[in-house]
């Protein structure tokens, strides 16, 4: 592949990265609209007990759900519902503008296995999820309104199956119902049977994985005030408060004390390594590697994506003296913890491909192209609470180059005529560019970068707001 390709490919790249953060940056607030947690339900009076009672289809169709690992019990925290709640739900519930009213909390487990460890696994999970709940929930708001556990899910399962028209279906629904839910060794009995066994071996591989789970559904009710009428000579040293509102909520919600501070979701960033900003190249002195890298942040997920490009360009004519180098970076990564902030330790990959020219003296120089790889990683630090952030990393991998030396004058016939000659001695019928080469397998990069957020997306509250038509709208 030509270095003029590679150049095309990178400017594709992020180009791309642009659009995308752009298009992202103009669709986030419609986006965040539309996103709408099935598992969230608004009551209207909570001593009406009907408004509690959810049917088995409505309630496995919107039903939160955390996947647990075969014959596990631990919570997986980087679950997409898990995050959710913690990044969403949970700071309306602590913050007093929703209250908590009811939780509907199911542990299951899927049919494989004997009976007895799948009621342990359907208790585990169901506690596991009660814990974190408990964890993140003012324990005078929390509350279940019903819990149970499923030790084999075969009413899920069923479900399942009826969602993906599979054609198992109507035979797994004609076994529960000729056995009944009450005899699940006889529904295991006969779904092992059918067809010498393929029909269950088909679903433990498609569809058992998705009933290892524990599901809920919240219940909330808005908290609402009717303010007071300002009174006519009102004090001026105490604040007024409205009648009917708790003095717990009047802590949180006063105005020295903020509620939703202003959030801000970075979407792109650009940054440079100070190190390579302060670079100084022996036997040709101070030689700043200007560079600049562009990062992308998805909506979700732990990987980011980021270009970088490395250009010194330096000459001193007097001294025959050169440091020239184009250098083409294409990176992933992988934060462990990215929240909202992309902070904190992360692990890397990266690929380069380089163009080179050095010099030192009349008689010492290089010119060549290389590329390499390498495995990272970095620890970013935030600068306050702004768009400023330092990333201290450190790559080691490995890199390839083919090079020519060169000397200036004729390397022949030793005359100096003002041009530059590859050092060749021999015949020019054995002389074939880029005949030395050499590898490096160690260290490859060093890095301390200051990195600035460009396009980012405002969040106010990061939370849930509901309206009468138990709609949820993220802010």
């Amino acid at each position: 592949m030509s270095l003029r390709t590679i150049t095309v490919l990178i400017s594709v790249f992020i180009t791309t990265l642009f659009a995308f953060a752009i298009e992202e940056q103009n669709r986030g607030s419609d986006r965040d609209i539309y996103d709408v947690p099935p598992y969230i339900r608004v009551v209207t009076d909570e001593n009406d007990s009907t408004q509690f009672v959810i049917p088995d289809s409505i309630f496995y169709r919107i039903a939160g759900r955390t996947i647990f690992k075969v014959n596990r019990t631990e919570l997986n925290l980087k679950d997409t519902l898990l995050r959710t709640l913690e990044e969403r739900i949970f700071p309306q519930i602590n913050y007093k503008r929703y209250a908590l009213v009811g939780i509907e909390l199911i542990g299951a487990a899927s049919p494989e296995g004997s009976y007895e460890n799948n009621v342990r696994l359907s208790k585990g999970r169901q506690q596991a999820l009660r814990n974190f709940l408990k964890a993140h929930i003012d324990s005078t708001a929390y509350h279940e309104s019903a819990s149970s556990t499923i030790a084999e899910d075969y009413p899920y399962i069923l479900y399942l199956l009826e969602q993906a028209d599979d054609p198992a279906a109507p035979v797994v629904r004609e076994i529960i119902e000729e056995c009944g839910l009450d005899h699940p060794d006889q529904i295991k009995q006969k779904m092992r049977q059918y067809e010498k066994g393929k029909m269950w071996n088909r679903l433990w591989k498609e569809y058992f994985p998705m009933a290892r789970a524990a599901k809920l559904v919240l219940f909330f009710k808005r908290i609402t005030f009717e303010p007071q009428p300002m009174p006519e000579s009102p004090d001026p040293v105490i604040d007024y408060i409205p009648k009917g509102i708790p003095e717990e909520i009047i802590a949180v919600e006063s105005p020295a004390r903020r509620l939703e501070p202003l959030q801000r979701r970075h979407i792109l960033s650009v940054s440079s390594n100070l190190l390579y900003d302060v670079f100084y190249m022996p036997n040709f002195g101070f030689a700043p590697m200007w560079n600049i890298g562009v990062e992308y942040y998805p909506k979700h997920g732990n990987f980011t994506y980021k270009a970088m490009f490395t250009s010194p360009y330096y000459h001193k004519w007097s001294q025959n003296k050169f440091f020239q180098i184009r250098d083409y970076h294409l990176e992933a990564r992988y934060y462990l913890k990215p929240q909202w902030n992309h902070t904190g330790w992360y692990g890397g990959v990266y690929a380069n491909a380089t163009k080179y020219g050095i010099g030192f003296n009349k008689q010492k120089g290089w010119q060549g192209e290389g590329f390499g790889g390498a495995l990272k990683i970095g620890y970013v630090l935030p600068l306050g609470k702004g768009r400023w952030r330092l990333d201290f990393h450190i790559a080691a991998g490995g890199f390839i180059t083919r090079y020519d030396p060169y000397v200036y004058g004729n390397p022949i016939s030793g005359e100096e005529d003002g041009d530059y000659y590859y050092d060749w001695i021999y015949g020019s019928e054995k002389f074939k560019k880029r005949q030395y080469q050499r590898s490096w397998i160690g260290p490859t990069e060093l890095g301390v970068s200051l990195t600035f957020d460009v396009l980012y997306r405002k969040i106010h509250n990061r939370g849930v707001s509901f309206n009468s038509t138990e709609e949820v709208i993220l802010k």
